[in-house]
């Protein structure tokens, strides 16, 4: 299959074509093939001459000190008489709602922080309004809106909660040419009744209501930020939207996020007692098929990632056994190959200013501080 990006990229150059391809053809052999690593291409707007050179140093200095854009999927420059122009080739993202057909086209100029926008939808089913009303007393979205405000996107991005006609789900797609993260009431519903009081481990209601609500919410983010920044995924993508959910949970600070990641755990909490009551439990064959992980799974990974960061404040998950002490000793290592992803695929789209002003992470040791994992040994245990 054609990729969008491509179709749109063919669309622009197949559409200038027919002006400009005698001076194309003409340029062809003043202007490199392929631009290597550190190169770069200069195009004089006044002697309209091209010029191709090299970076004494590593371009990604360069990029910083003269505030250096991405051109994204590619650029088009052309001549007019006297004037030069661009045109940034647009990334092309399909609708999914098959009642639309609409898509959105985001350019790489366009990036910019502070663009996700929220709504509480009204409930359509009565029994939703209390949770409607807790949500916002908790300034549920608006929470969310924060953590995510750092991120510069090339479009605004919609979080909404809205009543789904008795499915519980959430999920990100392009709606109404807009980018946008959905959590039914449903589901949320379903958070709460399974959600006692404060529990053995201090988690408090509050906690496991919101700390589930911006979990999922960051898992769909990790999805939305895969299409929006063409992120390279290895393995199952809905794994890696739960790290990458971890890994905003962890943004919160050390006041909070105790607490936060608990409540988020503890939405496998029943499956989890299930199998401790009954190890050998069955599950259908055509389980595995999932392209989710299995509950277990999520509630493990999601506790190792949180105690690799910080081993000293979630030292209570491994010595009450939430942990198992086989898996703790690789986590330190797993939370360090994250966040070495996520500076590497994610950082350069972040505002740094506004992220230092809203993220905590200074409580997080310097000992896990992010670097190429390949230069760290893993201590495991057999």
């Amino acid at each position: 299959m054609i990729s969008p990006v491509a179709t749109s990229l063919s669309f622009i150059v197949a559409g200038l074509a027919c002006c400009f391809s005698h001076a194309a053809a003409a340029q062809s052999q003043a202007t490199p093939n392929v631009i290597a690593d550190n190169d770069s291409v200069w195009i004089d707007g006044t002697a309209f001459t091209i010029t191709a050179g090299k970076a004494k140093a590593g371009a990604s200095s360069l990029i910083k000190a003269l505030g250096a854009r991405e051109l994204g999927p590619g650029a088009i420059v052309f001549r007019s008489g006297e004037q030069l122009y661009i045109v940034d080739a647009p990334l092309l993202l399909p609708d999914t709602s098959a009642s639309t057909g609409q898509s959105v086209l985001v350019s790489a100029d366009k990036k910019q922080a502070n663009r996700v926008r929220i709504e509480y939808l009204p409930p359509k089913n009565p029994e939703h309004q209390q949770l409607y009303d807790m949500l916002k007393a908790h300034a549920a979205l608006e929470t969310a809106q924060k953590l995510f405000s750092p991120i510069r996107l090339p479009v605004e991005l919609t979080i909404k909660t809205v009543g789904c006609d008795g499915m519980v789900n959430a999920w990100y797609a392009v709606e109404e040419s807009r980018p946008t993260l959905s959590v039914c009431y449903e589901y949320l519903q379903a958070i709460l009744q399974h959600t006692p009081g404060t529990t053995s481990a201090g988690i408090t209601r509050d906690d496991a209501l919101l700390g589930q609500f911006l979990f999922v919410v960051a898992h769909e983010m990790g999805h939305a930020l895969f299409e929006l920044f063409g992120i390279p995924v290895f393995g199952r993508e809905e794994d890696a939207a739960d790290q990458v959910a971890t890994y905003f949970l962890l943004q919160l600070g050390k006041d909070r996020v105790h607490g936060l990641v608990g409540g988020a755990a503890h939405a496998y909490a029943g499956y989890m007692k299930d199998y401790k009551e009954n190890p050998k439990v069955a599950i259908p064959l055509e389980a595995f098929s999932s392209n989710h992980g299995s509950p277990e799974e999520r509630f493990y990974n999601l506790l190792c990632i949180a105690y690799g960061a910080s081993p000293a404040l979630f030292a209570d998950v491994v010595e009450e056994g939430h942990l198992p002490k086989t898996r703790a000793p690789s986590c330190k290592y797993e939370y360090k190959t994250l966040t070495y992803a996520v500076q590497h695929e994610i950082s350069p789209h972040i505002d740094r200013q506004m992220a230092d002003s809203i993220w905590d992470l200074k409580w997080i040791s310097s000992a896990t501080s992010a670097a190429s994992p390949a230069t760290h040994q893993i201590e495991r245990s057999e």
